[in-house]
């Protein structure tokens, strides 16, 4: 397998994940009543509006998506999406193609329009042996093939409360129960949009980054979604599923926690990080 494809691989599935999951919360009611006053869509509307306060959060991330480009990827991470963007996450499952990528595994830092990558695929390529690397996302994109800018991008452009945004456009959202996630109570919405309808919720450019991630042929499709949320209206849980006319599908599943949250992201000590042999890197296949 090529190495740039890869690494870009790698790179466009977390950003995948983060775009498709949308929403993030850990609110800190214990239960589930003032949920059960509202309507379905009023509860998600009220998410929605919820999660687009937040700055900060922890997401555990699964995504798999079917066709020739199938593959799963499970990550985990803290994130702050403001005032300026920085993460810390670890990406511990990747396949693509219906092969396992071991090498792909590894973790990530980004602050200070830094991205540190820790990637066993790249370690014969960093200079002196060095386990971490070092990308400036300016740089990136012109001789690796790897636009970490755009994933920056997806990241931070995206509006947080994105998904459930998507999810009002619903015509059968419904109550399902209560139930418990991760120790909280929560309520148990479901329901179905199509992608068309889930689309024009959104602003234009946001509708072009959701749009980059779904399955192809998948304007006609529908997305399937479940959406956990606590007292306070804020999501624990999220599953999403969207299907193209081609049978393509794609799905992506998350756990929220620290909503709201301070949490410092630093560089790896620099005695542990190198820079990528470029002319090695991109001659191997």
């Amino acid at each position: 397998m090529n190495r740039r494809i890869v690494v870009a691989a790698g790179g466009t599935a977390v950003g995948a994940a983060l775009v498709l999951s949308g929403c993030n919360g850990d609110g800190s009611g214990t239960g589930a009543t003032e949920n059960m006053k509202l309507s379905a869509n009023e509860a998600l509307l009220k998410s929605s509006q919820k999660t687009g306060q937040a700055d900060t959060f922890k997401a555990d991330l699964t995504v798999t998506s079917t066709g020739s480009g199938g593959g799963k990827v499970h990550a985990n991470g803290q994130f702050r999406l403001r005032p300026t963007l920085k993460f810390s996450a670890k990406l511990d499952e990747f396949s693509h193609g219906g092969q396992s990528v071991p090498g792909a595994k590894g973790q990530a830092i980004f602050t200070d329009n830094t991205l540190y990558a820790k990637v066993p695929q790249l370690a014969q390529f960093v200079s002196g042996g060095k386990p971490w690397v070092k990308i400036d996302v300016n740089q990136a994109a012109k001789g690796t093939g790897l636009d970490v800018q755009d994933l920056v991008n997806q990241v931070q452009n995206v509006d947080p409360a994105g998904q459930t945004k998507m999810f009002t456009g619903s015509k059968d959202a419904r109550r399902v129960g209560t139930e418990t996630v991760d120790g909280v109570k929560t309520t148990h919405y479901a329901g179905t949009v199509t992608v068309q309808d889930a689309l024009n919720r959104l602003d234009a450019p946001a509708r072009a980054k959701i749009s980059k991630w779904l399955p192809k042929d998948s304007a006609n499709g529908k997305i399937n979604f479940d959406l956990w949320t606590d007292g306070d209206n804020l999501p624990r849980k999220l599953v999403s599923k969207a299907t193209g006319t081609q049978g393509d599908s794609g799905s992506v599943t998350v756990l929220y926690s620290d909503y709201g949250k301070s949490f410092s992201v630093n560089p790896p000590p620099s005695d542990q990080v190198g820079q990528l042999s470029l002319g090695s890197f991109l001659g191997g296949n």
